[in-house]
C-alpha cells in the first residue's frame, strides 16, 4: 500500500512513512507505524494478533505486551477508537477513511531551509551573543513550520565568517534554501536585514529590511518567519499560521538577558550552564511573565543533573518549579513540552508521561533535534535500540555538523552493545575535532567494550597528557581501567571518589557502573542503592547498559530495576 490514506484529521503516507494531524508531522515510532500500516491495509478485516507481530517483527520473538504497547501508542495520537479490540482474535482498524485515496505522487516532501549565522551591518554595531541568539531564535521560529525541515544551530554556526558561496554550504548541508541576515544596533534601536537565497541557483527569492525598537526583537522574528515560510512553501497550511504567533515584547534589559542565555547555553559547559542560569533568572526577574526564559532554567537544571555537576533532587525542585511557571503561561511550544518530557524522564522517572510530551513537541516542531535525542534516550532505555538508533540518526539529518549528537551516535551505539560500530562512529567524531575530550573518553569505553585494551589505555593517556592536572579525581578513569582489566588500579580510583564525595557532589553512578563491569556484586548493588537514593539521572540506563552485565544474573539486581521502576527489558533480545 503506497497511496495516501486520510482520516478524520489524520494523513497516513506510506510511501514517505509519515503521519499528519492537521497537516502537522507527528512522530511516531517505525514498529508503531508498521503496526497502523497493516491495520489500514487490512481494515476490511480483524487482524490476529499472531499475524501483527509476523509482519511487524518478522523471524523475531517478541512478546504480546510489545503489540500492546504499540497499539496503546497509536491509540493515543490517533483516539481511542481508531483501532478496536476484538477478544481473543485481534485488532481492526476502524476509522472512517475517505473514500478516494491520494496518490502517493501527491505527498509532498518539506522543503529544507538553513539560516547562516547572522553577521553585523557594522563594525561594532552588534555583539556576538547578540547576533548567535538571533541566529537561534529566528531558526527556531521558522522550525514552528510543519512544512519546512530547518537545519539546527549548531550545524549553521559551523559557517560563522565563512568564505564559502551559498551553493557550496547547502551542498554539504543537503538544503534548498539559505536564509542570511543581518543586524545593526544603536541604543534601542535596531535594523534587520533578511534575505531568502535560492540554493542551486543562488538567486534572491525574497529580501526585506525592518526598523525596530529592541524590545519588540522577539516579535519581529514570528513576522520574519511567517514571510520566509510563505516564501519557501507558498503558503502556510491552516494549521501552521496559528504557529508564527508574536511573543511577548520584553524590556531591553530582559531581552538582553535572554539572549545571553541561549549564547551560553548553545556552549553546554558546565562554566557556561551556570551563566545560562544567571542571565536566565536575570530575565525573568526581569519579565515574570516569559515563558520560554524559565524554559531555558528547566534545560539547564536538566542537563547540569545529567552531567553529574548537580545533585539531581536539588537540581529536579528547581526544574519542578521553573517547569510550573512555564507551563502556568502557556506551555503549548515544542520547547516547553520537551523540556516537561525531560523533567519526567530525567527527574521523576515517568517513561509514558515523558513519551507524550515528546510527541506532542515534535508535532509542534519536527526539526527540534533536542527531542530526537532526549526520545532517544527513552527508547534506549526500553531496550528499543534500532528506534532509539533512528532518532539520533534523524537528528543528526538535521544538525549534521554537531560534534554532541556525533558523539550521542556513538552513546547509542555503546548502549546497544556495537561497540566495533561505536568505535569507528566516534573515532570519526574525533577527526572533525581532536580535543573534544568527552567523545575520546567515549571512545576509549567502546575500544575497551571491544576487547581493545591497549587502545584503550592509549586514549586514556593522550586525555591526561593534553589536560592540566585536574583538581579532583577523574570519573570516567576507573571505569576505564575495570575494563581493561586494572582492576587495582581501578579500585584505587573508586577510594578516591569515595573520599571526594565527603568534600562535593560525586554522582554514584560511575562507582555503581565500575564495580559492576569487574564484577563485584555486593559492591556495585550497594553504589546502586546509593543513586538510586539520590535520584542519579544516568541509573534509567542500568537495564540496557553492558556495564552491569557481569551482575545481571544477581536477584538483587533485578529486584532493585523493579522496585525502582527501571525498565529492564532482555537485552539478549533486544541487542540482536
Amino acid at each position: 500500500m503506497n497511496a495516501t490514506v486520510r482520516f478524520g484529521r489524520f494523513e497516513f503516507r506510506p510511501a514517505t512513512r509519515r503521519l499528519l494531524a492537521d497537516d502537522v508531522a507527528i512522530n511516531v515510532g517505525a514498529r508503531a507505524f508498521d503496526v497502523l500500516q497493516v491495520l489500514i491495509s487490512r481494515r476490511d478485516r480483524i487482524v490476529a494478533k499472531d499475524e501483527l507481530l509476523e509482519l511487524v517483527w518478522p523471524g523475531l520473538e517478541v512478546e504480546e505486551n510489545n503489540l500492546h504497547a504499540q497499539v496503546s501508542l497509536l491509540r493515543k495520537l490517533l483516539g481511542a477508537n481508531a483501532i478496536k479490540t476484538i477478544p481473543g482474535r485481534g485488532y481492526q482498524f476502524v476509522a472512517d477513511v475517505d473514500a478516494e485515496p491520494v496518490p502517493a505522487a501527491a505527498a509532498r516532501a518539506p522543503v529544507s531551509i538553513a539560516v547562516l549565522p547572522f553577521t553585523s551591518l557594522g563594525p561594532g554595531t552588534a555583539d556576538d551573543y547578540l547576533l548567535d541568539g538571533l541566529t537561534e531564535l529566528m531558526i527556531a521560529s521558522l522550525a514552528q513550520g510543519s512544512s519546512m525541515r530547518v537545519i539546527a544551530r549548531t550545524s549553521s554556526m559551523a559557517y560563522k565568517r565563512s568564505p564559502k558561496r551559498v551553493r557550496d554550504i547547502a551542498a554539504e548541508l543537503g538544503v534548498d534554501h539559505i536564509v542570511e541576515g543581518s543586524l545593526g544596533r544603536e541604543g534601542n534601536r535596531i535594523q534587520v536585514v533578511v534575505q531568502l537565497v535560492h540554493a542551486r541557483t543562488e538567486t534572491h527569492q525574497w529580501a526585506q529590511t525592518y526598523t525596530r525598537e529592541f524590545r519588540h526583537l522577539l516579535p519581529l522574528l514570528g513576522e520574519i518567519a511567517r514571510e520566509v515560510s510563505a516564501a519557501v512553501c507558498g503558503r502556510l497550511t491552516a494549521a501552521e499560521s496559528p504557529r508564527f504567533t508574536d511573543p511577548l515584547a520584553l524590556s531591553d534589559e530582559a531581552l538582553e538577558s535572554y539572549l545571553r542565555g541561549r549564547y551560553f547555553w548553545a556552549q553546554r559547559t558546565t562554566q557556561s550552564l551556570h551563566r545560562a542560569s544567571e542571565a536566565f533568572s536575570a530575565c525573568v526577574a526581569a519579565s515574570p511573565d516569559f515563558a520560554p526564559a524559565y524554559g531555558g532554567l528547566v534545560d539547564c537544571q536538566v542537563v547540569l543533573a545529567l552531567y553529574g555537576c548537580e545533585p539531581p533532587l536539588g537540581a529536579a525542585a528547581l526544574a519542578d518549579r521553573h517547569l510550573a511557571r512555564a507551563l502556568a503561561l502557556g506551555g503549548d511550544s515544542a520547547e516547553v513540552q520537551a523540556a516537561s518530557g525531560s523533567v519526567r524522564l530525567f527527574f521523576h522517572w515517568d517513561l509514558p508521561g515523558a513519551e507524550q510530551n515528546y510527541l506532542r513537541a515534535l508535532s509542534l516542531n519536527p526539526s527540534y533535534t533536542k527531542t530526537y535525542l532526549a526520545y532517544g534516550d527513552l527508547c534506549i532505555m526500553r531496550g528499543g535500540f534500532e528506534e532509539g538508533l533512528r532518532l539520533i540518526h534523524e537528528a543528526v539529518r538535521l544538525s549534521p555538523f554537531d560534534l554532541g549528537l556525533s558523539m550521542n551516535v556513538g552513546d547509542f551505539l555503546i548502549f546497544s552493545a556495537r561497540f566495533d560500530e561505536a568505535a569507528r562512529q566516534l573515532e570519526r567524531t574525533l577527526e572533525r575535532e581532536p580535543r573534544f575530550v568527552p567523545a575520546r573518553w567515549r571512545f576509549a569505553e567502546a575500544l575497551a567494550f571491544a576487547g581493545l585494551g591497549q587502545a584503550a589505555r592509549s586514549q586514556v593517556r593522550q586525555i591526561l597528557e593534553a589536560s592540566a592536572p585536574a583538581p579532583r579525581p577523574c570519573e570516567q578513569l576507573p571505569f576505564i581501567q575495570a575494563l581493561t582489566g586494572d582492576h587495582r588500579e581501578a579500585r584505587k580510583e573508586l577510594q578516591r571518589l569515595e573520599s571526594e564525595r565527603q568534600r562535593r557532589y560525586v554522582s554514584a553512578w560511575p562507582i555503581a557502573r565500575t564495580y559492576a563491569v569487574m564484577g563485584d556484586a555486593d559492591n556495585a548493588i550497594r553504589w546502586m542503592q546509593v543513586a538510586f537514593d539520590e535520584r542519579t539521572p544516568m541509573m534509567l540506563f542500568a537495564g540496557v547498559h553492558a556495564a552491569f552485565d557481569p551482575i545481571r544474573g544477581d536477584p538483587r539486581f533485578d529486584a532493585m530495576l523493579r522496585h525502582e521502576g527501571i525498565p529492564s527489558p532482555d537485552v539478549r533480545k533486544a541487542r540482536a
